[in-house]
């Protein structure tokens, strides 16, 4: 062999070599999450960030479908290396991929800043499983009535500074929605007093907050979760009396965005959601014109937080690594804050909320955030979902009464695997 053709051979032999050493030390980190969660979350800017200060990383995204757990399930139980980062579950849908060992939890990372007395409890409480954190909370909300403040003062229902009074009571309330109420002189309701998310799952989360707020605890005497108490009642009766004497909106019964539609378009006083929309409706209607109005007794009892899971799966590839961008990128101040100015929306870490505490909104939401519960973790919780949604839907199309409601609810859910998990 000529000295040329060693030459090249040698210079191709170790071409292989670094090209092989390359392969070997480059990392890229793959990240799944709803379609709409690239909307709102400034994911790539994150990982420029990431980038800097770990020289080298590469991110593959994709998207999933909204709530598409199955096919991730079956996946990862056959071991495929799907993601390293998953965002699209519920922590009721989480408990099921934990159930069968597919996720690694956050205990190591928890400590210093991170560690678990830093996070706002009732979120963190929601990605805790069999006594350790399997999930990262991220879109955390928290139930609440959202108020126009110019709407209010023509009602003459604000203070002297021009905020709503909070009603002491479900009756108060209901009289605010009748003052706050516009019709025609056809008898017409050209502007509700209030709009509700009775969507599926918001069903859920607006009715068990209006429990847990009257009562202090969405379960019932026995322990099971309340179809049944005299509040129970209080509250379907509210919502069905207001909905047929033209005071509260049905636009949730046809559309999930129906009640924010509502608001920003002045067809609503007051929102019952999450915390959220008041800084989103905000954008479009005027800051000043927007105030957080605790759901009557949810100071002293509490509401409903809920929000979604950032998983790891135990088939990721760099797990470790995914662990550093989840928390200082995606739990970091500039992320947090962008969330909280652009759309209301919150993560789980105190002190991204308390830095924003002279601000009357979010001072209100971090006390509620603070005193709140979330939904058990159950099996069958997507189906109890679908039998509310429906039988309250009948109740508010006037098909059926409260008392009927619950005890249709009862009937159908009795047989549902609705034990606590986690």
């Amino acid at each position: 062999m000529s000295r040329r053709a060693r030459v090249v051979v040698a210079l191709s032999v170790l071409l292989m070599m670094l090209s092989s050493l390359g392969a070997v030390s480059a990392q890229t980190l793959k990240v799944t999450a709803e379609a709409w969660y690239y909307n709102k979350y400034k994911l790539e800017e994150a990982a420029a960030r990431f980038q800097e200060d770990h020289p080298g990383v590469e991110f593959e995204w994709s998207k999933a479908g909204d709530f598409e757990v199955a096919p991730l399930m079956l996946a990862w139980s056959r071991d495929r290396y799907v993601a390293d980062i998953a965002i699209v579950a519920s922590p009721s849908e989480a408990v099921a991929f934990q159930a069968r060992g597919l996720l690694h939890d956050f205990e190591d990372v928890l400590v210093g800043k991170y560690a678990k007395e830093n996070w706002l409890e009732g979120f963190l409480e929601q990605c805790t499983m069999d006594g350790k954190v399997y999930a990262i909370p991220t879109d955390a909300e928290v139930m609440t009535l959202v108020g126009r403040r110019d709407f209010a003062a023509e009602a003459g229902l604000t203070d002297a500074d021009g905020y709503i009074i909070p009603p002491k009571d479900f009756d108060e309330l209901y009289e605010y929605l009748q003052k706050l109420t516009v019709k025609d002189e056809t008898g017409r309701t050209v502007r509700y007093g209030m709009t509700v998310n009775w969507s599926p799952e918001y069903m859920c989360y607006a009715y068990f907050s209006g429990i847990q707020a009257m009562r202090g605890t969405i379960y019932d005497d026995e322990g099971n979760l309340d179809f049944s108490s005299p509040e129970a009642v209080e509250l379907l009766r509210f919502w069905q009396r207001g909905v047929d004497e033209g005071l509260i909106s049905t636009s949730s019964l046809v559309e999930h965005s129906g009640p924010r539609n509502d608001m920003q378009s002045g067809l609503a006083c007051i929102l019952w959601e999450d915390h959220a929309r008041v800084i989103e409706i905000g954008h479009v209607v005027g800051p000043e014109n927007m105030q957080i109005v605790p759901i009557p007794g949810s100071e002293e009892n509490g509401t409903v937080s809920y929000t979604m899971s950032l998983m790891i799966p135990t088939s990721a590839e760099h797990p470790e690594l995914a662990k550093q961008f989840v928390l200082e990128q995606l739990n970091a101040e500039w992320f947090a804050h962008d969330l909280m100015d652009r759309w209301g929306k919150l993560l789980g870490l105190k002190e991204h909320v308390e830095a924003k505490m002279d601000d009357l909104i979010w001072k209100t939401v971090f006390q509620l955030a603070d005193n709140s519960v979330g939904l058990p973790k159950t099996v069958d919780h997507a189906k109890m979902v679908d039998i509310m949604t429906a039988e309250i839907h009948n109740m508010l199309k006037m098909q059926q009464t409260p008392e009927e409601t619950l005890a249709r609810i009862r009937e159908q859910i009795a047989p549902l695997n609705l034990e606590p998990l986690g």
